[in-house]
């Protein structure tokens, strides 16, 4: 059996976020961890409002898939690049049309346009503005926490406002590019989780760690996707496939994935 959850990151906006306490407007999304994709597709329907309905087998045979080569598998650990490349072996075993797709362009894009803070931390900093004025509450917070924060609250409104333009001007250059496929597939992250002591002892590895396992998922966020990880299959420590897929396409993205991830649980072709 697979190791691991199954966790579905819906399009933004599409699950109302009342009730929830907020990291930021523009990019909190909620979506389920559960066992198996169907688990998150009666979650989805319930959360969304939209009602359930049964998911419609998609055949793997023809299923476009993008690979992201490039700076998303870049510094992945031996056991997940084995992994992933597993995944995708049986995935073109049923017929599915693997090709290379970069996205690299985009990605440096918006790392230039973001440069000033990510649009999560220069949000989350409005978001506890009240704390992080007060000094004596402040010193309470994790430093990891606090300092960033702190530096994001200073960022002017002017240089947001260009920032969001940009992020909007990218998001849609991506789900131009991705309309000659149904998913992007990548690693979730590029390693299993880590320890956590070493990183507690070591600022510059606890930061570049940090970098590494949000890599990934944030992309899903940052160009205003959809996104669901399935347990990889054989692996000694749980890691994950992330399957992507443009704005609004959720259902189709929950079916691709349950035929994706029956796929996985099958035997070794």
């Amino acid at each position: 059996s697979l190791n691991g959850v199954v966790g579905f990151k819906p399009t933004a906006r599409r699950v109302p976020t009342q009730g929830a306490f907020p990291l930021s407007s523009t990019l909190d999304s909620l979506g389920p961890l559960a066992r198996s994709v169907a688990e998150c597709a009666a979650a989805d329907a319930i959360l969304s409002g939209e009602g359930f309905a049964s998911l419609d087998p998609v055949p793997l045979a023809g299923l476009r898939i993008g690979i992201p080569r490039g700076l998303l598998l870049e510094d992945m650990e031996p056991m997940v690049a084995q992994g992933f490349e597993r995944s995708l072996a049986r995935l073109e075993a049923a017929g599915a049309r693997l090709t290379d797709h970069s996205i690299d362009d985009l990605l440096e894009a918006m790392a230039e346009a973001t440069g000033i803070g990510s649009i999560a931390g220069i949000e989350a900093a409005a978001v506890h503005a009240d704390w992080l004025g007060d000094a004596r509450r402040a010193a309470a917070i994790d430093p990891r926490v606090a300092r960033p924060l702190a530096r994001r609250a200073t960022v002017p409104a002017p240089a947001y406002i260009r920032m969001m333009r940009r992020r909007a001007e990218l998001a849609a250059a991506m789900d131009r590019g991705l309309a000659p496929l149904d998913v992007l597939a990548l690693p979730t992250t590029p390693m299993a989780a880590p320890l956590m002591e070493p990183l507690t002892a070591d600022r510059e590895l606890y930061n570049r760690t940090e970098g590494l396992l949000l890599r990934n998922p944030q992309i899903a966020n940052q160009f205003d996707l959809a996104g669901i990880s399935l347990p990889m299959p054989g692996m000694g420590l749980p890691a994950g496939l992330m399957l992507l897929c443009r704005n609004g396409d959720d259902r189709q993205l929950l079916a691709i994935a349950a035929s994706v991830e029956r796929s996985l649980q099958g035997p070794a072709a």
